[in-house]
């Protein structure tokens, strides 16, 4: 059973410049899961992002690595305070 990671977005910031910065960590996590092959999350996706992010953890095992991965680059694109991350079983 494959997993699934919601990164939600909020905050007080301009919908559009949270869109605009969303939509770049996005474009991170999308280089980072190429490169790590650990999980993956499509460019349309990203490309049409304004509050959400849905990542694919391609096994149960990788869950944590993956949602380490995601904090770091949160934290590198200063959206951590604006992000809650929460998981899903995908049947």
């Amino acid at each position: 059973m494959s997993r699934e990671i919601v990164i939600d977005f909020h905050g007080e910031a301009a919908q559009s410049s949270l869109t605009h910065r969303v939509r770049n960590f996005g474009e991170a996590l999308y280089h980072a899961f190429m490169k790590e092959g650990i999980a993956a999350i499509s460019l349309e996706e990203v490309d049409r992002a304004t509050t959400q992010l849905r990542v694919t953890v391609k096994s149960a095992r990788k869950v944590r690595r993956v949602s380490s991965l995601i904090e770091e680059l949160l934290d590198q694109h200063h959206l951590a305070a604006v992000a809650r991350v929460s998981q899903q079983r995908v049947p």
